[in-house]
């Protein structure tokens, strides 16, 4: 896993001095070596986390007419790299990134990535007609950013590769805020600032002398579209399958893998299965919460002890989440305010303090294979919506609560997103603030805050049943823009690679083939991938409900932690009127509501700009 960045030049040549400040911004994604290459139109460096290839594997690399620089990992490289050894390619590395330029030099850009089986963001600059691709893998799970400031065009695994640039504008991007504050994530193809954009996940980016085009590589399945293939009785079975040829691809490597537990199926799963190909017992960690609502080290620890593990159960206090909060203000370039952030981050440095970088977790699960009770609720939405005032004011009337998906909490938020189109209600269930709240705050209402959702949305629109098309939703947006954005940032500020085989491509579009009816049966959600690895786990977590991989922020920001929340109505003056937050965290202290998921989200947003990456 690395860190990449560049310049490319369109006339006058570039000024890349800066891109070694950029590379030093990405230190942290590849704290093992550095290197940069000059190219005739401009510059691209790496900063490298040496995994395959650790001695030899310095990128940069070139084959043929092909450079490239990758963040991530091509998982078939050893069998790619047969295959071109026995059409005459000349190889002077192990390194993965070797295999994709080489790949890429042969069969060219659109008929490489459809071999490449990884996790990877790739730069590769073609000399015969100068031409760069910027490329992203098909469910983004690694990052890349660019923006065109005159004559170039820059690039970077990060957006603080771009902001080290003296002549970039840190102008925000009011719609971005707006979505921030409404999802706890920007998706793609915005960015907090203008001008600097994301690539999405399965899109390339083409630059030459005649500019810029962006298409799209690889489109994401829609759950249940597929004609049924299989006997239902022979789908666990191939999911197991898939699911093992996607663990075994991600733990062939010498180095010692840890193992993430949450507690659930899915982390379950993984190292159950991975277990086989691990000499000695295995690393696991898992998280430990004081409060019960939250915790989930019990199961984590009956998991571990099935594997015969060596087991580091990390307990969170509220105590540590300021030295969290610090640590990622230093290190976030924008701000992302998932509630999970700050324990996936604990994880990660404990992994790091280990003498370990490499580990596999159980993302992804949820959104290809139905886990969320969100699918359930979009069933029931139709016939609950000609009830929505009545029920939205008895949701009002029960207490608050900061545990761990109250009822009431979980009551207020279905009857509020039941007067809402599908996709936009799917979006509030799982968001911080309402779109009449944002509105109130900021001036609005701006549709433009709902581009990507309705996007989406139009592309599963097809699909009859509410779950499927939430499920889609899901992954091209929670998943994808939310979830897999906090894992890379939590692990990368720690120098860990995080591998989840549920993100092989192979395993979703099988995922995809299978009837929804199969994912989500009555009140079973997950039916098909618990009936596939119920033999693998300990009885009691086999049909666990979902419960949520998060940090008790309700609870910890009521009291060890108001201190975070006092003085944010000041913190956040000239962004969001100071009167209404006031109201919010009063609200919160006194137990009046849980206001957990928009203070945390204020809170980010406050803590972003004070740090080094925001606009000053």
């Amino acid at each position: 896993m690395c860190g990449i960045a560049g310049v490319f030049r369109f006339e006058a040549p570039p000024d890349d001095a800066p891109l070694a400040r950029a590379l030093d911004a990405l230190a942290h994604r590849g704290p093992d070596d550095v290197w940069t290459v000059r190219l005739a139109d401009g510059a691209m460096g790496t900063r490298r986390l040496s995994i395959v290839d650790r001695e030899g594997g310095r990128q940069p690399l070139r084959s043929g007419q092909v450079w490239v620089a990758m963040n991530g990992e091509i998982f078939n490289h050893a069998a790619l790299r047969k295959e071109l050894t026995a059409l005459g390619v000349a190889f002077r590395t192990e390194a993965d990134t070797e295999v994709a330029a080489a790949l890429i030099d042969r069969l060219g850009v659109d008929r490489a990535l459809r071999r490449l089986d990884g996790q990877f963001a790739i730069a590769a600059y073609h000399l015969g007609d100068r031409r760069l691709t910027l490329v992203r893998d098909r469910l983004g799970q690694k990052p890349l950013y660019w923006c065109r400031r005159g004559a170039s065009l820059r690039f970077a695994s990060e957006l603080k590769g771009l902001l080290v640039w003296p002549d970039q504008p840190r102008d925000l991007d009011p719609t971005a805020l707006r979505q921030l504050l409404l999802f706890e994530y920007i998706p793609a193809p915005r960015t907090i600032y203008q001008g600097i954009r994301k690539l999405e996940a399965g899109t390339l980016l083409e630059v030459d002398a005649d500019g810029v085009q962006e298409r799209r590589w690889w489109t994401p399945p829609l759950p249940g579209a597929a004609p049924d293939g299989l006997s239902s009785g022979r789908w666990p079975q191939a999911i197991r399958n898939s699911l093992q040829v996607a663990v075994k691809h991600r733990v062939e490597t010498d180095l010692q893998v840890a193992w993430l537990l949450s507690g659930g199926v899915d982390s379950s799963a993984v190292a159950a299965i991975g277990r086989r190909w691990v000499e000695g017992p295995p690393r696991t960690f898992s998280v430990v919460f004081d409060e019960p609502s939250f915790d989930e080290s019990g199961p984590a620890a009956q998991m571990a002890e099935a594997l015969e593990a060596q087991h580091t159960a990390l307990r969170f206090g509220p105590e540590q989440l300021y030295g969290a909060l610090d640590a990622l203000q230093a290190g976030l370039c924008e701000p992302l305010a998932d509630g999970s952030f700050p324990s996936t981050w604990l994880l990660c440095r404990a992994v790091r303090d280990e003498g370990l970088k490499l580990a596999l977790s159980g993302d992804g699960a949820d959104e290809h294979f139905g886990g969320y009770p969100t699918y359930l609720a979009h069933r029931a939405a139709p016939l609950a919506a000609p009830l929505a005032g009545p029920l939205g004011r008895l949701a009002r009337r029960l207490p608050a609560s900061t545990a761990n998906l109250s009822r009431g909490y979980l009551a207020r938020r279905f009857s509020e997103g039941l007067g809402l189109p599908w996709a936009r209600r799917n979006q509030v269930w799982l968001g911080a603030f309402l779109p009449e709240e944002v509105d109130a705050l900021l001036g609005g209402p701006d549709e433009a805050v709902w581009s990507e959702v309705d996007r989406w949305a139009q592309a599963a629109a097809g699909l009859r049943d509410p779950a499927a098309r939430a499920m889609a939703l899901d992954q091209r947006l929670y998943l994808g823009e939310g979830v897999l954005a906090k894992v890379d940032r939590a692990s990368m500020l720690c120098s860990v690679e995080v591998r989840s085989p549920f993100l092989d491509h192979r395993l979703v579009e099988l995922a995809a083939a299978a009837p929804v009816r199969l994912h989500l049966r009555g009140r079973r959600t997950k039916s098909l991938l618990r009936d596939a690895v119920a033999d693998l786990l300990p009885e009691a977590l086999r049909e666990r409900p979902k419960k949520g991989f998060g940090t008790p922020l309700g609870p910890w920001l009521q009291g060890p932690c108001r201190g975070i929340i006092e003085d944010l109505p000041n913190e956040l003056d000239g962004l969001v009127p100071a009167a209404p937050v006031r109201r919010l965290v009063d609200a919160h202290v006194q137990g009046e509501r849980d206001h957990r998921r928009r203070l945390w989200t204020l809170v980010v947003l406050a803590r972003w700009r004070r740090g080094p990456w925001g606009p000053g």
